[in-house]
């Protein structure tokens, strides 16, 4: 699998239905999500041959490019390969259950200083840099640098090309690396967030940052992106994020959760807060 690099700028999501969650639609609002609020906006989409069976006429006008593969038993397989399918040479990766609520044309500068940059930190719905460590107990036990898959900068490159081989090889060899290197683990297969953050602590390739570990980076307040999990805004874990605060996309797509206006990537985490109808919104 290897995509030539046909554009220099874009946005990069993946999208494998499963049997509760379309994140088809999912995809379909990020990317209008980035067509309202981005003057670089080319966006494409990877999916399994299944789930591209579900892409209507409506969302392929939408998407710039839509990347078929074959269904993945284990689909963060996928994401450790978003070097080669991107057709981007510089590239915004994106979870898919994210809208992106301003422009972040501004990011573009900044970032391509680096072969990858990967999110250390979230913020909570008021826009502080969250220090809870609810969901980073593994991180912490391990001395494991913390990342978030949920955003990441990818520039074409003979380091950026090494990076991913590395995430390739701690998936494909994870019972290995866990035993060689972990001092506690939990997972039969690691998440996203866990592959990047061990492919972090052991490349010595010099082209990847971690939030501030370069002169380059050291002055910049992203990658990042606001997470809704409970925890990471100081509500309960596993409360549903809308019981907690009230939410409205105004008439200019300004999404304001709790008063306060969403200035970062919007990770809404609950799946069913894709509905039709906010669909609609943004596709008018």
């Amino acid at each position: 699998m290897f995509n030539e690099k046909v554009e220099p700028q874009g946005w990069l999501t993946f999208a494998q239905n499963s049997d509760t969650v379309n994140y088809v639609n999912q995809a379909y609002l990020l990317a209008l999500s980035i067509k309202r609020t981005c003057a670089i906006n080319k966006f494409a989409v990877v999916v399994d041959t299944e789930s591209a069976k579900t892409i209507t006429p409506k969302q392929r006008k939408v998407f710039n490019y839509v990347i078929e593969v074959p269904r993945q038993e284990n689909p963060f397989a996928l994401e450790c390969s978003a070097l080669q399918l991107t057709p981007f040479k510089e590239t915004f990766k994106l979870e898919s259950d994210m809208i992106v609520p301003r422009s972040l044309d501004h990011w573009w500068a900044g970032c391509r200083h680096n072969d990858v940059i990967l999110t250390s930190n979230v913020r909570d719905y008021q826009g502080n840099v969250s220090n809870s460590r609810y969901y980073r107990k593994f991180f912490d036990a391990n001395s494991l640098v913390d990342i978030y898959n949920g955003f990441m900068y990818i520039r074409y490159s003979h380091a950026s090309l090494d990076f991913f081989a590395l995430a390739r090889n701690i998936l494909e060899n994870w019972q290995h690396v866990s035993n060689a290197i972990l001092d506690y683990n939990v997972y039969d297969i690691p998440d996203t967030d866990v592959i990047f953050g061990i492919a972090a602590a052991l490349w010595d390739g010099g082209g990847y940052n971690v939030g501030g570990t370069s002169a380059a980076q050291s002055k910049l307040t992203y990658p990042t992106f606001t997470h809704m999990k409970g925890a990471v805004n100081g509500w309960k874990p596993n409360i549903d994020w809308r019981n907690a605060v009230p939410w409205t996309l105004t008439k200019d797509y300004s999404l304001i959760v709790g008063g306060y206006a969403q200035q970062y990537p919007f990770h809404y985490f609950q799946k069913d807060f894709c509905t039709p109808e906010l669909i609609q919104r943004y596709e008018r």
